[in-house]
């Protein structure tokens, strides 16, 4: 019999006797046992407080559907989700959404449920929503809540993918494709530590992510999740999607490789590619993955990129299904932005040392996030900013998909900022052919009839405050066109014909050349944008660049 106090169990990995502990030598003495290193690992786990109620509950709905031929009812399945209050409530209210587009009317009964949609689509439903309340539970944890969006937003691409390339049961797909990275999701949910363990050795001792797993572990994160998918009682399509495919399964013709293991695998390296990448590598690298997978999942570029668009609107969609925090989500800005060839930086930029200081703090990066705040805007009276905006990128995103013209295209990021942000008015000035004047063109507000085509003004020669945000490249917040050193540089024209105290100004440039800009207003001197806003006025703007690359 081995003896679990013997070195020589440690010694012989090297990766592990650099980072062993405690819970690492519990699970070396399991091994001793006879254990696998994943049966060992879920054995330290389980001594969480949640993990064996959860584990009992999910095993119990799984094997309803696994045993359904010879004893299993609708009511059975029924029963086992209607032990857990909330979850019957939010599996109803996923039932009736867009997501399952039931037309058979409101479905109020699980049984009923079963019935529309049939054993597999609800237990997949059911277990699916379980493991969001879990994650969500336990997500303090910025890691965590990222994991979370990423699972969910590659199950949308992956049963998108599905239903292009017409293949039956979508709804497996988004299932497999969430639980691809199941192993991560348990270790950042019960083994946090080992989690910061494992990011330390990738960070400071160059280790790879299996390498870093399986000195820390004992185990790959890829096994882990298949250890638990076979202890959760998870169907085999389910636990062979979770199995990373090499190079060598790819170049193997279509037939050879499960489909849902495709769909899984491919949609999580996407996910990666657009949570590490941005612009030309973005797009390289998207190509890249289309000609990769050509033999399993034949899908163009130019639908990956539309895909892309699209799954910005099905999350918002689906968002309150699953609590998804659509405002602080990194990945969805990346997601955003990234898509229109910019990325958000969380950072404020003021690098015009070559002005005074008090005109230089207004002046701000187009890729900054300002940390303004206006307490004395009235939220009762305004609608959800979030909910607008990104209602708002939804409706620009499917204009793009077909023929469009780019006045439609600005004139909804104006409605959006105009009704979003509760400003006094909102203008869209475009570039005349000399290049000499920008032009009111559009805009919604206060006295918009005497500025919309009756406003043009120089841009260059005078040394003002809008000549310099477009010389620079940079967008304007201005709290007080009163205040000294500001006041001096406000056009005549702007007193004449606006004189508000209080805007924002963004220069819209594409290819280094500028074709217009927004601008905005308010009423009342003071920041004229709250804390976040920043960031939301800059995917509209990036959005109709977007709208602007591709009609050109």
């Amino acid at each position: 019999m081995l003896n679990s106090n013997d070195p020589s169990l440690l010694e012989s990995a090297d990766d592990r006797a650099a980072v062993i502990s405690r819970s690492a030598e519990t699970i070396v003495r399991n091994q001793s046992k006879s254990l696998s290193p994943g049966e060992a690992l879920l054995n330290s786990i389980s001594h969480d407080t949640d993990f064996p109620t959860f584990s009992k509950h999910i095993i119990e709905i799984n094997r309803q559907i696994s045993s359904r031929s010879k004893y299993s009812s609708a009511s059975d399945l029924s029963n086992a989700i209607l032990k857990d209050y909330a979850l019957t409530g939010k599996l109803l209210k996923l039932v009736n959404s867009a997501f399952y587009s039931v037309t058979a009317g409101k479905v109020t009964t699980i049984t009923r449920a079963v019935v529309l949609l049939g054993y597999e689509t609800v237990r997949l439903a059911a277990t699916s929503l379980m493991l969001f309340d879990l994650m969500k539970s336990k997500s303090s944890a910025v890691e965590l809540k990222e994991a979370f969006v990423k699972a969910f937003w590659s199950g949308l691409i992956a049963k998108d993918a599905a239903g292009a390339m017409s293949v039956d049961d979508n709804e497996e797909a988004f299932i497999c494709a969430m639980l691809h990275n199941l192993g991560k999701h348990i270790v950042l949910l019960y083994l946090p530590d080992k989690w910061n363990e494992m990011s330390n050795l990738i960070s400071n001792q160059s280790f790879s992510k299996a390498r870093a797993s399986r000195a820390v572990l004992g185990i790959s994160l890829e096994n882990l999740g298949i250890a638990v998918a076979k202890r959760w009682k998870f169907p085999a399509e389910i636990i062979n999607s979770m199995e990373r495919l090499s190079g060598k399964d790819l170049q193997n013709d279509t037939g050879k490789v499960d489909m849902l293991q495709a769909l899984s695998n491919f949609s999580n390296e996407m996910c990666s590619i657009i949570n590490n990448t941005n612009g030309i590598k973005r797009k390289e690298s998207l190509l890249e993955l289309a000609n990769q997978y050509q033999n399993h999942v034949p899908l163009s570029p130019k639908q990956l990129s539309s895909m892309i668009v699209a799954s910005l609107e099905q999350v918002k969609k689906h968002a309150d299904l699953i609590d998804i925090d659509i405002e602080h989500s990194k990945f969805l800005q990346r997601l955003t932005v990234g898509a229109q060839g910019q990325q958000l930086d969380q950072k404020d930029q003021y690098l015009d040392r070559d002005l005074n200081p008090e005109v230089s703090k207004v002046l701000v990066d187009g890729r900054s996030n300002p940390d303004a705040s206006d307490e004395r805007l009235n939220d009762a009276k305004q609608a959800n900013p979030v909910e607008v905006i990104l209602s708002g990128i939804q409706d620009m995103s499917a204009a793009m998909v077909g023929e469009f013209e780019v006045n439609d295209i600005a004139l909804m990021a104006l409605e959006s900022m105009y009704r979003g942000l509760a400003f006094n008015r909102v203008v869209f000035f475009t570039m005349r052919r000399d290049r000499k004047q920008l032009e009111a063109r559009l805009g919604f507000g206060a006295d918009i009839e005497h500025i919309v085509n009756q406003l043009c003004f120089e841009t260059k020669g005078a040394a003002n405050i809008f000549n310099i945000a477009l010389a620079k490249g940079k967008d304007l917040i201005i709290e007080d066109t009163d205040k000294q050193h500001v006041n001096e540089l406000i056009p005549h024209w702007f007193r004449q014909k606006i004189n508000t105290p209080a805007f924002i100004f963004l220069p819209i440039t594409y290819d280094n050349t500028c074709l217009g800009a927004f601008y905005a207003d308010r009423e009342v001197a003071g920041p004229p944008l709250r804390a976040g806003q920043y960031k939301f006025v800059t995917m509209l703007r990036n959005q109709l660049i977007l709208a602007i690359k591709y009609r050109t």
